[in-house]
C-alpha cells in the first residue's frame, strides 16, 4: 500500500503533509490522499500558528486538517482517534482523545471535541460548537449554531435534537454518573471560556 515510516508514524505516499506548521507523536497512521496544514478556510483571517497530533491516530483517505488562525493558534487532535475517509477538521478546532468521525464529518472552524465521543456519518458541525464527552451523534446530523450537545446523550436530525442518554456507550467505556456530572461540570467550563468568532 506504498506506506513509509517517517518520525514514527505510517504514512502514505500520497499524503500532503506541512511539516513547518505540523508537531507530530508517535504511531499514527496518516492514509492515501489525506492533507494536514493547508490554510485555513476563513474569509477574513489568514493562517497563523500550528497544528498538533498526539499519539495512534488513525486519518483515512482524503481526511484534511487546515491550520489555526490568530484566535487560537493551534489546530489540536490529541490520542487515539479515529478519522473515517472526508472528515474535516478545519482551523482552531480542538480535539481530545477517544473520539471517532464517520464517514464524511465536517467541522467547522473553532469547534471543540471533547473526548469519546461519536460523530456519525455525514454529521455537520455548525462553528464555535463544544461537542461533550461520551456523545453519540447519528448520521445525517445537524449540529446548529447555539445547540447544547451536553455529554452523555444520542442526538439526531436536522437541526439537531437530543434523543436520549447515551446508555450503550456509557456503558460500554464504564462511565459511572459521577464521572458523567465531572464531565458535564468540564463542558460547562469550555463554553464560558469558549474564543468566539463574530
Amino acid at each position: 500500500m506504498d506506506f513509509k515510516k517517517i518520525k514514527g508514524n505510517l504514512i502514505h505516499k500520497t499524503a500532503i503533509i506541512n511539516w513547518k506548521s505540523v508537531s507530530i507523536g508517535k504511531n499514527n497512521v496518516i492514509g492515501p490522499y489525506v492533507v494536514i496544514g493547508t490554510n485555513a478556510q476563513h474569509v477574513s483571517e489568514k493562517s497563523f500558528g500550528k497544528i498538533k497530533i498526539g499519539n495512534n491516530n488513525i486519518f483515512r483517505e482524503f481526511t484534511t486538517v487546515h491550520l489555526p488562525t490568530k484566535l487560537k493558534k493551534i489546530t489540536y487532535i490529541a490520542n487515539n482517534c479515529h478519522f473515517m475517509t472526508l472528515s474535516h477538521i478545519a482551523h482552531d478546532c480542538y480535539i481530545e482523545s477517544n473520539v471517532v468521525f464517520s464517514n464524511n464529518v465536517t467541522l467547522g472552524g473553532n469547534t471543540h471535541v471533547m473526548k469519546s465521543s461519536q460523530l456519525g456519518f455525514n454529521t455537520i458541525v455548525h462553528q464555535n460548537q463544544v461537542i461533550g464527552s461520551y456523545s453519540m451523534i447519528g448520521m445525517g446530523t445537524i449540529v446548529t449554531k447555539k445547540f447544547k450537545v451536553i455529554p452523555g446523550f444520542t442526538y439526531a436530525g436536522n437541526p439537531v435534537k437530543r434523543i436520549k442518554k447515551n446508555h450503550v456507550g456509557l456503558k460500554r467505556k464504564k462511565i459511572t454518573s459521577n464521572n458523567l456530572k465531572k464531565e458535564t461540570i468540564r463542558f460547562n467550563k469550555i463554553i464560558k471560556k469558549h474564543i468566539f468568532y463574530e
